[in-house]
């Protein structure tokens, strides 16, 4: 099979609203009326991103909720994806199952595949995505003010403490719904719509809660404070374990791949943004407050007893991690 049929077979369709989609040297494409492009792009490499033993549906599935899960942290509507694909071989097999994940995904979400690439190499994923926000209704990491709370749209920890047994980092099992969080991210587009008008800073958690909080609180120049039994967590059970704790405690904190929305809403708007994580069906939790920065923006962390605890770790840096 050469690179054009391989394109031809899996990855074309016709464009439905695009005004050239696939086939030509690019796409043509616009935003709806009064909308503007939110654009991302993310690359999913084999050993830094994703076992070599996922199933390629998964993993087609993967790639389109992990990009639009940047989408769903500005507050935009996905409606184009580009894809780049670097294969070893074209296995035939292989491909199928990742294009059948891959347009799973897309048609979840209305979103037209208007191009891309292909080539040979290391088996590497790579996708930019295009959804419609407002141009002044975009969610920002810059929006948190002193006085908001901080809410979180779902369990953390599982997606890590899933990885790390896998490969064997601990000597545990992993659930099937912890390696699902894990191998099966699910991107917020919806909540990240309805939080438009309410939230007044948002950001997706790819690299790590106390990662993820930094990035707000340096963007908005605030403290944030979270407590730490008012993370969602399929964890309690480790977290218990003397033998299981700091583990299971990094994983809640510092570990990736959840894909959950961490943002700031007014207090006044506590009932509202709880009620809507009930409507969508979502275990989040409001799990700390925004605070004056005394001299510059961090983010600290308190147990029960409301005692700071000494986090040394931080988030996921690719260039930092083996």
């Amino acid at each position: 099979m050469t690179e054009f049929e391989l394109i031809g077979r899996f990855f074309s369709r016709r464009a439905a609203s695009a005004a050239v989609g696939n086939g030509d040297d690019c796409a043509v494409i616009a935003p709806s009326a009064g909308q503007a492009f939110a654009v991302t792009t993310d690359t999913l490499v084999e050993g830094r991103h994703f076992l070599p033993t996922i199933d390629p549906w998964k993993l087609g599935r993967r790639v389109v909720h992990v990009n639009l899960s940047d989408l769903a942290a500005m507050g935009a509507k996905p409606r184009y994806a580009l894809l780049s694909l670097t294969l070893p071989r074209i296995d035939e097999s292989w491909v199928t199952r990742f294009a059948d994940g891959l347009w799973h995904a897309l048609d979840e979400f209305d979103v037209e595949l208007v191009g891309g690439n292909t080539t040979r190499g290391p088996l590497a994923i790579a996708m930019t995505a295009f959804g419609d926000v407002p141009p002044e209704g975009a969610l920002l990491r810059s929006g948190a003010n002193v006085g908001n709370e901080v809410w979180v749209s779902g369990a953390l920890g599982d997606a890590g403490w899933a990885l790390y047994c896998m490969i064997g980092d601990i000597k545990a099992e992993a659930t099937a719904d912890q390696i699902a969080r894990y191998e099966c991210p699910t991107a917020r587009v919806a909540l990240g719509l309805a939080l438009r008008g309410i939230a007044t800073s948002c950001i997706d958690i790819s690299d790590g809660l106390l990662s993820e909080a930094q990035h707000l609180a340096s963007a908005s120049n605030v403290c944030i404070d979270i407590q730490l039994p008012a993370i969602p967590t399929g964890l309690a059970t480790q977290l218990a374990a003397p033998e299981l704790a700091a583990r299971a405690q990094h994983c809640l904190l510092a570990t990736g791949d959840a894909y959950e929305l961490l943002f700031t809403a007014p207090e006044t708007a506590h009932r509202d943004v709880d009620a809507l994580l009930r409507s969508t069906g979502l275990t989040g939790a409001c799990i700390g407050s925004v605070i004056e920065a005394d001299t510059s923006p961090t983010v600290r962390v308190f147990d029960a007893q409301s005692r700071q605890i000494n986090v040394a770790t931080q988030g996921w840096d690719h260039f930092a991690h083996d």
